[in-house]
Formats: C-alpha cells, structure tokens, sequence
C-alpha cells in the first residue's frame, strides 16, 4: 500500500499547509485493501454516514465490517471538512477522505500514509501535538502498566521522557497514536 502512495505522488494534494490524500487515490488504496481481504476468503461491507452538515463544516463516518472465515471486525472513524479550509462546494468528499484515509490507517495498524507523504514531501506534513484525549488515554495506560520503558524510548527514540513530552507538550499525535497502539496491541511493525 505504500508502494501505492509513492507510485501516485500526484493524487497527493496540499490543503492549507499540509499535504493530503486525494479522494481518488483514497478509493486506490481501499481497492488494494478489499482486493487482499477478498482473495483471503474474507468480505468487506462499508458503510458511508454524513454525521452532521452545516454550510461551516460536514462530518462524516465511514464504517467497515471485516469478516474473514467464523472472525469478524468492525472498525468505524470520522472524518471533518472546514469551510474556512478553502473547500467550500467540496467539504462532503474531503470529510469522507480523511474518514477513509483514517480507515485504512486503523485497519493496517499504522500511519503509514503520513509516513509516506512525509517522504514525499518532508517540508509539508506539519506534525500537531497530541490531543488531551489521547494524553488522558496514555496516562491510563501507564497507571495500567500497558505502556512500558521500551514502548516509550521506541516512540521517543530516547530524546525525551514520557512525562517531560506530555508536561511539555511535545508529544505529536503521531507518537501517541503509535504508543495507544502498541498498548492497546494495534501496532504492526
């Protein structure tokens, strides 16, 4: 799937100062996806929701139903589109490509998108800090005793402690992502 991203370096757009997937290229990669489920005997059934719209801004769900031999999973994201993004007549198509394009991520296991485009184009993907939530999250998860040391110094690549990046607030939402994952048991190397 990387290789797909790479190969279409052209369906990769820049929305306001960072660079996105485009709808075509998300809809590449959910074929790729559903095309290796199907040939493994599975099914895949999607479900496209507009969970609020107003001129300002459109949510969207886009739910996916895995099932592979007696197993199935159910994954669900959202995805959101700003008018003040610059995408007045098109917030409905590029809230349902963040939601895919979050999809396909959750069900790989990994932002490897992101990790792609910043490849691409290593000027253009502005990390954001974590979020509470996910703050809220990883600090249950250490009183837990899910996120250990290693867990921690793989994500921070030892730069910084745990404690210090999230007092600091210099955990990216890509590095809490990783370390919810890796405790939660999502994370594929």
């Amino acid at each position: 799937m990387r290789k797909i991203v790479e190969e279409n370096k052209d369906l990769v757009v820049k929305i306001g100062n960072r660079y996105e997937i485009s709808r075509p290229l998300a809809l590449k990669l959910w074929n790729v996806l559903v095309s290796m489920l199907t040939e493994e005997g599975g099914s895949v059934k999607e479900e496209v929701r507009v969970e609020y719209a107003s001129p300002e801004m459109v949510i969207v769900s886009v739910a996916c139903t895995v099932r592979v031999k007696e197993r199935e999973v159910r994954y669900c994201e959202i995805g959101e589109a700003y008018k003040h993004e610059g995408k007045g007549d098109t917030l409905a198509r590029t809230a349902y490509t963040r939601a895919m394009k979050r999809l396909l991520e959750r069900m790989v296991g990994e932002d490897f998108i992101n990790q792609v485009i910043l490849k691409l184009y290593p000027e253009g993907v502005k990390e954001v800090p974590a979020t509470e939530k996910q703050k809220k999250l990883i600090r249950t998860l250490v009183q837990e005793g899910k996120i250990t040391k290693e867990m921690v110094d793989e994500v921070l690549k030892g730069e910084t402690t745990l404690n210090q990046a999230l007092k600091e607030n210099t955990l990216t939402f890509s590095q809490a992502k990783k370390l919810i994952d890796m405790a939660l048991g999502r994370w594929v190397s």
